[in-house]
């Protein structure tokens, strides 16, 4: 057994973000949602290659795809034609696995599949299912969460001994089905031994008229193959972004994480709660970071430099010792040891030399 694939779910529109982009390429932090997940995905050992589903705007979300380049494990899309649920997005994502074997499924090989709307979900986790997946011999392990308010998921079903026997999603739920907390995630590892013939048994037997990937866990527990869970230890990892106010909220936990993340590699933060960081900067170890200071895009900061306060650097690098005060900056290269400021601007494209002293009130274009 080894986990080889994964499969990214990412052919949803997004109605409720109010957006022409499509739901995958909402940005927090100055990047995608989908780049969060697959930068979570690309961390797992072993795998061999990494199916995108795509289906709304599906030259917009393959092109952000292009964006990473050649790559080990290898990446590529498949197109849901029409966007008929879950099942279904799986169903388009299997033809582009080589593993599989002729109306059966794949030899010794898992598949990681996932939503692209999960921006916080960390490699971390993700290794731990795969390890709590391989232990257990299951023939599915579902990512959960114990959740103090469970209505919008599906709720894992057990039966008197304790196993999963379904997952029911809310619209459907019956009984007292609904005061279940143990919810599903949209996170899974199944053997692709077993799925494709489970995704071939399913029916749109539910009130959305939809192919639910769901409904594959029951199919597999109803034929006698076990299905376990592990879950996750921060709920926050898996709540799923569906509108703009749940985009803002994850947004804030992802700069949390990495003002906690640049603080731990010996860049110091003054009033951090006043400082905004893309999930792409880098900083070197040993820089200062004052209040109300922007880094944005894909802005590089050497070792032991300087920055703020107010002030705003947009892609642009900046070398080691620099000092900007209230300097904006974008798409710049500023060198070692500037000194700059305050109240500077150096417009796109320009360019200040090592030890260079840029006087107040500047303008370099």
């Amino acid at each position: 057994m080894a986990l080889r694939y994964a499969m990214v779910l990412a052919a949803g529109k997004g109605t409720r973000m109010a957006s022409e982009r499509p739901k995958p390429l909402m940005k927090l932090c100055g990047v995608s949602m989908l780049r969060h997940v697959m930068r979570a995905v690309l961390e797992l050992d072993e795998l061999e290659r990494v199916v995108v589903v795509v289906g709304h705007q599906a030259e917009l979300v393959e092109r952000e795809l292009r964006g990473y380049g050649s790559h080990a494990p290898e990446i590529v899309a498949a197109r849901q034609p029409e966007q008929r649920g879950t099942g279904d997005a799986v169903s388009a994502g299997l033809s582009r696995l080589p593993d599989l074997l002729p109306g059966v499924g794949g030899s010794g090989s898992e598949v990681l599949v996932l939503p692209s709307d999960t921006p916080l979900l960390t490699a971390e986790t993700l290794k731990a299912l795969a390890k709590a997946h391989m232990e257990s011999g299951n023939a599915a392990t579902i990512l959960t969460m114990e959740a103090s308010n469970p209505a919008g998921y599906g709720r894992v079903v057990r039966n008197a001994k304790g196993a999963v026997t379904e997952i029911v999603e809310d619209r459907d739920l019956v009984g007292d089905q609904a005061m279940i907390r143990e919810v599903n995630t949209g996170v899974y590892i199944f053997d692709l031994a077993l799925l494709p013939v489970a995704i071939r048994r399913l029916a749109p037997s539910n009130s959305q008229r939809e192919y639910y990937l769901t409904d594959a866990i029951e199919l597999l527990t109803q034929s006698g193959y076990q299905v376990g869970v592990m879950s996750v230890a921060d709920v926050q990892e898996t709540q799923g972004v569906n509108d703009l106010p749940q985009l803002v909220a994850a947004e804030e936990l992802m700069r949390s994480r990495i003002l906690a993340r640049h603080i731990g590699a010996g860049v110091m933060m003054v009033r951090p709660e006043t400082i905004t960081i893309d999930a792409e900067v880098q900083i070197g170890p040993g820089t200062t970071i004052w209040p109300n200071t922007l880094l944005l895009g894909h802005t590089r900061i050497g070792s032991h430099a300087e920055i703020g306060p107010e002030s705003s650097l947009i892609d642009t690098d900046v070398g080691d010792g620099s000092r900007l005060v209230r300097v904006d900056a974008t798409a710049a290269t500023i060198g070692r040891s500037v000194m700059a400021g305050p109240y500077v601007s150096i417009r796109e494209g320009a360019t200040v030399s090592d030890r260079a002293i840029v006087e107040p009130f500047s303008l370099l274009k």
